[in-house]
C-alpha cells in the first residue's frame, strides 16, 4: 500500500490566498500527521469528496505551501531487508562451499567435494539448502577424514575463523 505524508513549505510571500478545501487540509495536517487518516476525516467532517481534495493538494504544491511525499510501508522496509538478508546469506554460502572445497583440498586432495557432499546429505540437506546453524558441525564432520593432526587442526582454525568473521 503506497503511504504518503505531507510537508509544510515555510512562505516568503505574506499574502497566500486559500480556498476553503486547501485552508481545510492545511488545519487537517496540524491534526493527522497521517495522510491518510486525514483525507478521512476531510471527508466525514469537512463533506470533501476525494476529487475536491487531490485537487486541492495539487494547487498546494503549485503555490508551494506544502509537498506530498510518498514513503515506504513498514512491509516494504521489512520486505526490502528480508531480500537483502537473503541475498546476503546466498552469497555468504557460495563462498563458504568454494572456501571449505579449497581447505579441504589442501589436506585430503581432489575428492574434497565428494567428501563434502556426503557429509551434507548426512544432514539430509544439499548445498543449496544446508541450514548455516550446522556450518560448525559440518566442519567437523569433514574434518575427521583428515589424518595429519596439523593438517587438521590448519582446516579447522581456517574454516572456523571464516565462519565466524563472514556467516
Amino acid at each position: 500500500m503506497i503511504k504518503y505524508r505531507i510537508e509544510l513549505i515555510p512562505s516568503a510571500e505574506k499574502n497566500i490566498t486559500l480556498t476553503s478545501s486547501e485552508w481545510a487540509i492545511v488545519v487537517m495536517f496540524s491534526k493527522f500527521s497521517d495522510f491518510n487518516k486525514m483525507v478521512i476525516e476531510l471527508k466525514l467532517r469537512m463533506n470533501i469528496d476525494f476529487d475536491e481534495i487531490k485537487q486541492a493538494l495539487s494547487s498546494l504544491q503549485k503555490k508551494k505551501i506544502l509537498k506530498l511525499l510518498q514513503t515506504q510501508t513498514d512491509d516494504d522496509v521489512q520486505a526490502k531487508s528480508s531480500e537483502a538478508t537473503e541475498e546476503k546469506s546466498m552469497e555468504n554460502m557460495a563462498v563458504f562451499w568454494d572456501k571449505i572445497t579449497k581447505e579441504l583440498s589442501r589436506a585430503i586432495g581432489p575428492i574434497a567435494d565428494i567428501v563434502i557432499d556426503d557429509a551434507v546429505g548426512e544432514f539430509k540437506a544439499s548445498r543449496d539448502n544446508f541450514p548455516s546453524k550446522y556450518l560448525y558441525s559440518l566442519v567437523e564432520k569433514v574434518a575427521t577424514e583428515i589424518h595429519t593432526a596439523a593438517e587438521k587442526s590448519q582446516f579447522q582454525k581456517a574454516m572456523l575463523e571464516f565462519i565466524k568473521d563472514n556467516m
